[in-house]
């Protein structure tokens, strides 16, 4: 019985995202109580139970106005359960809402971060992960971001955000104004203060990929981003490289997730694994050494142990490489 409960338990994690305070304000980790536990949702709410809704004619909005944490995971949540938010004018103590698992969509998305918006809401963390969001909701959250100066960490993961919106939310935090006209370029402003964004399991692909690169690169407070299962190893492996690059860049960066993002039967197969080894092996024989650990690598997770004393930082991901173009993380990042 013993052995069972072993095999069954939930996996150690790599890592523990802890800026600010996540696993504390997040129920499913602390009515576990094993803070070093990679929690799924099946270890917690058993696929056999029936799910738990609330009536489509009760409204959650009163909780945004008076409470500290809002935590309302797994219950079906849908837009007619927000709508009646923009009512509000204040949200005097919010700092972390927590609404994962739900039904909000991108119409829900709109309603719930211009409400965080129009009430000068000083909130810290925002999870929104499986809710149906694709490009749209994406969109409007990095167009709201600017004006949620407080907002340092936000998880977006298993939506369907594609390489459109995860553009949109990376520019959004390199600081690039969108443009008022199609055909006109980002203005480029003062980056945000954000932390943490977790986008695992969503479809940034090489496009929205290569975005993140350059910023990570010059973001002068990232420290934590996952790129997960977001097939951006599918076609070349040379995003992916631009990725590993640009987080050795990093003068902040402590964690990059790049797990499960190459085809495991080879370019074409549909079931996604780690990196090959012979992209592995490259990373291996560049990296700094000692700063990270070769187990993690070869998973695709890179986790900063330390920096060394030297000046190589990796160089700056570029655009436009011609193919097999080697990467090289010990070239200098231009000035």
């Amino acid at each position: 019985r013993k052995t069972k409960q072993v095999q069954g338990a939930p996996a150690k994690a790599l890592y523990v995202n802890n800026i600010n305070r996540q696993r504390l304000h997040c129920c499913f980790r602390t009515l576990y109580g094993k803070d070093d536990a990679d929690l799924a949702h099946e270890d917690i709410m058993s696929p056999d139970l029936a799910s738990i809704s609330l009536p489509s004619d009760v409204d959650v909005s009163k909780f945004f106005s008076v409470a500290t944490s809002v935590d309302l995971q797994h219950l079906d949540l849908s837009p007619s359960h927000i709508s009646k938010l923009p009512e509000l004018m204040e949200m005097p103590a919010l700092t972390h809402v927590n609404l994962n698992y739900n039904h909000l969509g991108d119409v829900g998305v709109e309603l719930l971060f211009r409400a965080l918006v129009d009430a000068g809401s000083s909130i810290e963390h925002l999870a929104v992960a499986s809710n149906d969001i694709g490009d749209e909701g994406a969109a409007i959250i990095g167009a709201s971001l600017g004006s949620l100066p407080r907002l340092t960490s936000l998880e977006l993961c298993d939506n369907f955000i594609q390489e459109r919106g995860s553009i949109a939310i990376a520019e959004a935090i390199a600081g690039a104004t969108p443009p008022e006209e199609d055909g006109e370029e980002a203005v480029a402003s003062v980056p945000l203060p954000v932390l943490s964004v977790d986008l695992k399991g969503n479809r940034s692909r090489e496009l929205g990929a290569r975005r993140w690169a350059e910023v990570i690169c010059h973001h002068p407070d990232l420290k934590f981003l996952n790129l997960a299962q977001n097939e951006l190893g599918c076609l070349t492996k040379e995003i992916f490289l631009d990725l590993v690059c640009g987080a050795v860049a990093s003068a902040s960066l402590s964690v990059l997730d790049l797990q499960e993002n190459f085809p495991k039967g080879g370019f074409g197969s549909s079931e996604m694994g780690p990196p090959p080894p012979e992209v592995i092996e490259e990373l291996l024989a560049e990296l700094p050494a000692g700063e990270y650990d070769p187990a993690e690598v070869r998973k695709g997770v890179f986790i900063r142990r330390h920096r060394g004393t030297t000046d190589k930082k990796g160089r700056q991901p570029q655009q436009g490489l011609a193919p097999g173009q080697r990467h090289s993380v010990h070239q200098h990042t231009p000035s």
